[in-house]
């Protein structure tokens, strides 16, 4: 890849939206380059999936983390993986290499919903599951999809445009401790589902979709990103494809630990994709980039800088795959469809 071409990852990570105009404008570069450039990246995986970001929370969800161990006789792993991703309340599922073999995200309604789907999906891996944990997601102290290579911090135009760019925070859009439930209607939870399916979806194929017309969706749209349930459309790279490897940091607190002092490391460290503070054996997850052992050596000391005299004990785990990812799951448009 050459600059161009990581600009153009940079500018999608941060709204997959950007009209392809606007990119090559910011890059000096014709818009049939960037057609080319772009449609290159997506048939060479190097640009994975576009996602839209949500805030469960705002809907009247939880959001939860399943770590477990299977079983050392469990055979078909893959086809398990398969069926856990056709569960409708799961947004996410990784493997591991480490203490745990399997993180599953998912968003319940209450700890007995909850309950219901850790049945469904330890049926799904054929109960035989050696471990667990179970931790809540609280809020979170950093979310971005710039890893070193792309904080290169090419400006462009935001524009009142389609892709909300003027209304978004593209670098960074992690979700506060505090929050207002919000309750969609027909047409927003419409636009949630076909936008969790397409990011990039047109407002006049969506309008054309719901029978309404663009400008109506446009306001929807507009509105859920001001009540914070949309957080941004971003674009997805293959980090290893860029030789970044991802590990989790698991980090169990001291509970006295000041709140102020939670956020000091995100200053400073470049490389963290994510960190949530949690509620349960772990009170942070963090997942974090690196090329080098050196590289993770350095970014764990620079955590550590401000927070180690809290730290209680951590624990790292190598992410080995993404199977699945996408926020707005058919388990959440359901359940908020019989709201109406």
């Amino acid at each position: 890849m050459d600059k161009k071409d990581h600009q153009i990852l940079e500018l999608l990570a941060q709204n997959c939206r950007i009209p392809h105009t606007t990119i090559a404008q910011a890059l000096k570069i014709s818009k049939d380059t960037v057609n080319y450039k772009i449609n290159t990246l997506e048939k060479t995986n190097i640009l994975k999936q576009y996602i839209l970001f949500i805030d469960s929370r705002i809907l009247g969800f939880t959001r939860y983390h399943i770590l477990l161990n299977f079983d050392s006789n469990l055979n078909n792993k893959e086809e398990i993986y398969k069926k856990i991703s056709e569960h409708k309340f799961v947004m996410w599922i990784n493997t591991f290499i480490g203490r745990f073999d399997l993180q599953i995200i998912v968003d319940a309604k209450d700890a007995f919903h909850l309950n219901q789907i850790k049945d469904d999906l330890f049926e799904c891996c054929n109960n035989k599951i050696k471990e667990h944990i179970i931790l809540t997601h609280l809020y979170d102290l950093e979310f971005t999809n710039l890893n070193p290579l792309l904080n290169l911090k090419t400006s462009f135009k935001k524009k009142d445009d389609h892709s909300f760019s003027s209304s978004l925070c593209p670098k960074n859009f992690p979700v506060s401790q505090n929050f207002n439930t919000y309750y969609p209607d027909k047409i927003e939870l419409q636009l949630l589902s076909s936008l969790s399916k397409n990011p990039k979806e047109s407002l006049i194929e969506l309008g054309r979709k719901l029978n309404v017309n663009r400008s109506t969706i446009k306001k929807k749209i507009t509105n859920l990103i001001e009540n914070k349930v949309i957080l941004n459309f971003g674009g997805i790279t293959n980090q290893i494809k860029q030789e970044f490897i991802t590990y989790y940091l698991l980090v169990r607190l001291d509970q006295s630990t000041p709140k102020s002092i939670l956020k000091l490391p995100f200053e400073k460290l470049q490389n963290i994709f994510y960190a949530g503070k949690m509620l349960g054996d772990y009170d942070l997850i963090l997942y974090l980039t690196a090329r080098t052992p050196e590289e993770l050596n350095s970014s764990i000391e620079l955590f550590k800088e401000h927070i180690e005299q809290y730290i209680i004990h951590y624990d790292i785990l190598i992410q080995d795959k993404v199977h699945y990812w996408k926020q707005f799951t058919q388990g959440l448009y359901e359940s908020l469809q019989t709201q109406h």
